[in-house]
């Protein structure tokens, strides 16, 4: 990666290839995601979270693999879903958090210039002819805008959790049809028996602030794990029919 400030004259020659972008999610079994996205993500993926391994501190992810590096959604070209991420689609762009006295002038914007959907062949560009930011990059803007919106009410959204202690570590064995046996480690999801036990005051405390339908949110969607393990008997299926067809 080589983050570098979006120049809107040094980097207008640039050209991003819309068909890349999904790629760059190809291989991450865990996509972070903000609070605004929790509706959407749950008719797709389980909601997981999970410590950042340098500051150790949770962040909410959708879960799109039974394995490290692995995608099941990605059918090769693209993401095999309904709803793909902010965080897929905002690519090469990011935001860098200066410190800086006003808040807004902290978020930098910024792209990786390393990134393999940076391409000539590209037919997205970033500013039009006479200068303006294309529509693409509005489109980026906005995307962008909603995950620094959400940064914040994301963190307090964890830290109401964690004040109730309602997260968990996820207890998952799965045993796949060609009896593999996989684990889940590192994860964590609501604690649905500590839910059940908070008083009237709690419930409402939750309800006030707006978190009651983001925990329902994530409680739906951890059934959207048996549509992972259906995928991952699929692909099992169809390398031993590929082996089979091979030999």
């Amino acid at each position: 990666m080589r983050l570098v400030e979006l120049s809107r004259s040094e980097h207008r020659e640039l050209r991003i290839r819309g068909d890349r972008v999904e790629a760059s999610a190809a291989h991450q079994h865990l996509i972070p995601i903000v609070v605004g996205e929790f509706r959407k993500a749950a008719t797709q993926y389980p909601i997981v979270f999970a410590k950042h391994p340098e500051t150790g501190r949770f962040a909410p992810y959708v879960l799109s693999g039974l394995g490290v590096a692995e995608n099941l959604f990605w059918s090769g070209t693209e993401l095999d879903v309904a709803y793909v991420p902010l965080n897929v689609r905002r690519q090469p762009f990011y935001v860098r958090m200066d410190d800086a006295p006003d808040a807004s002038a902290a978020n930098v914007l910024c792209i990786d210039l390393d990134h393999p959907c940076l391409d000539p062949s590209g037919t997205r560009t970033i500013v039009n002819a006479d200068g303006s930011d294309s529509a693409y990059l509005k489109e980026i803007l906005a995307i962008l805008g909603e995950l620094v919106a959400g940064r914040t009410a994301t963190e307090q959204f964890i830290a109401a959790l964690l004040s109730l202690d309602l997260l968990a570590p996820i207890m998952l064995d799965i045993v796949l049809e060609d009896a593999t046996p996989l684990q889940l480690q590192g994860l964590y999801g609501l604690d649905e028996e500590r839910f059940r036990q908070l008083d009237a005051a709690q419930i409402a405390s939750l309800w006030q602030s707006g978190y009651l339908d983001l925990i329902y949110a994530v409680m739906i969607a951890s059934g959207q794990i048996f549509k992972l393990i259906r995928l991952k008997n699929q692909r099992i299926a169809l390398s031993r029919a590929w082996q089979g067809n091979a030999s």
